[in-house]
């Protein structure tokens, strides 16, 4: 048996104004993406290939690409990507089936819809009979065109996404399962018409803890095989931008639309449930509130220009309210400025000097802040070359590019200890599990940028209306939002 898989993911956010190119994404192609695959990954291609291997199939890989979120992918980086993964499954023969992990909400300069447009190619190579099984994010946007073109979907059910490998066994045992047992997949998806962001939606509290929980019970239905519920995508002006209620089961469409239904219902039914999962305020106030701790390290998480959903991790807004205070032992970080980046590598360690990095706002050529800065350390966050420097009495992590903060342990790498500041203020949305390790407790901040969480100051010009919470108080109907599918 021989089982196509790949990955080309990315959450694409169409209020950040800079382009994604190819760089961003290192493709690799063929057998080099088996080289991609480290022993200790937990990439839901990771999850794919481990099953597949496992079932004693012969794996066929195409490409693994992804980026940190950004601004919509390039016209340009995404023909260059999908030409590569057309070329390497046009060397195949005889397939019997494909897996892939693509994220959902990947939006292309000039195309938008990046996953049907992929689908639709996939499936005019391999032919109507090839089973294609996918893993997606979360935070997916499903339109009819992914639907029309693959046999199922399974998404990640946490969210911060800890399950990601587990989801591509998932998928990839569905896909196996099939192929294997002789059955076809059926799938139904039921539109769910709402913006919702992660930090209203942690799957490890109200209400989605309860969801997760009905979805576990569904799935042990006799011939329902997987249910998800993706929660689109908050960030993304696009006409098909929606949540989706998820099901997939063995040979029994009409099964698959009453359990999508159910779903959907379920959802809809605590809508006002969801709120900020993490006790949210305006910088201002989180800060008051920081500061009034017994001990610390309290952690910030400046949401508004979060890199993690496409945010430009540049804007220094929450800094210049920490100096105007004369402030102290508090972290900053990380701001992606390659400009000032490379300007402190031509300082001595410990030398102070005037730099000027960030923007105080979205706007084109708004101004940053301008200061006496002392170079403390030349390194790495992660992956990512900083370097930290101290303005004030304020530590601030200053980065060649934008970073998601996941891991306290990172900071160390700059000769930082997460663990002695009073505060740490951090360019992110629900903070990782391993910053909730050692904060004294998180406050969320509603803070300006291109991840801003009050969707109504965002100007949306392309999402269908009604959408909750821009429009309140209108008449749900699951029947009427029943996407077409491949299913008869």
């Amino acid at each position: 048996m021989r089982i196509v898989i790949g990955s080309l993911s990315h959450e694409s956010n169409s209020f950040n104004p800079k382009y994604m190119s190819l760089e961003d994404f290192s493709p690799a192609y063929g057998n080099d993406v088996l080289s991609r695959l480290r022993e200790d990954g937990r990439s839901p291609l990771h999850g794919i290939y481990k099953v597949i291997q496992s079932c004693g199939a012969e794996v066929l890989p195409t490409i693994f690409a992804r980026a940190t979120p950004g601004g919509l992918v390039s016209f340009e980086a995404y023909q260059t990507m999908k030409e590569g993964f057309l070329a390497e499954l046009s060397k195949t023969e005889q397939i019997d089936g494909v897996c892939l992990h693509l994220h959902g909400s990947m939006v292309v300069e000039n195309i938008g819809d990046a996953e049907g447009d992929l689908l639709t190619e996939v499936r005019a190579m391999v032919g109507d009979g090839v089973p294609i099984v996918t893993s997606l994010d979360m935070h997916a946007t499903i339109t009819e065109r992914m639907m029309e073109k693959a046999d199922a979907f399974a998404g990640f059910r946490t969210a911060p996404h800890v399950d990601t490998m587990e989801t591509g066994e998932r998928a990839a045992q569905l896909l196996m399962d099939a192929l294997t047992k002789g059955y076809k997949l059926s799938m139904c998806g039921v539109g769910l018409p709402l913006l919702v962001s992660g930090e209203q939606s942690e799957s490890a509290k109200p209400p989605m803890v309860s969801l997760i929980r009905k979805m576990e019970a569904m799935d042990k239905l006799p011939n329902v095989l997987s249910s998800s519920l993706l929660l689109g995508f908050p960030w993304v002006d696009v006409r098909y931008n929606q949540g989706t209620a998820l099901v997939v089961t063995k040979e029994n469409p009409r099964l698959a639309q009453a359990e999508a239904l159910r779903l959907a219902e379920e959802f809809w039914s605590k809508l006002d449930q969801f709120k900020f999962t993490t006790a949210a305020y305006p910088f201002a106030e989180s800060l008051a509130m920081a500061l009034n701790a017994k001990r610390g390290p309290v952690c910030i998480a400046d949401c508004g220009d979060n890199p993690g959903a496409g945010g430009s991790q540049n804007i220094v807004y929450p800094l210049q309210i920490m100096l105007q205070q004369n402030l102290r032992n508090i972290l900053f970080g990380a701001i992606a400025d390659e400009t000032a980046y490379e300007y402190c590598l031509t300082q001595k360690i410990g030398s102070s000097f005037e730099l000027t990095f960030g923007k105080l706002n979205i706007e084109a050529g708004a101004p940053g802040i301008t200061a006496v800065a002392r170079l403390k350390h030349i390194g790495n966050l992660g992956k990512t070359p900083a370097v930290a420097i101290q303005v004030a009495g304020i530590d601030v992590v200053v980065s060649k590019d934008r970073v998601m903060m996941l891991d306290p342990k990172d900071l160390e790498q700059l000769g930082l200890r997460p663990k002695e500041y009073r505060i740490l203020v951090l360019k992110s949305g629900y903070l990782d599990p391993k910053y909730e390790a050692i904060a004294s407790y998180g406050l969320l901040a509603l803070t300006p940028g291109f991840t801003n969480q009050d969707f109504a100051a965002l100007n949306y010009k392309h999402i269908k209306r009604p959408t909750h919470p821009l429009d309140q108080g209108f008449t749900y109907d699951p029947h009427e939002y029943i996407l077409p599918s491949r299913s008869k």
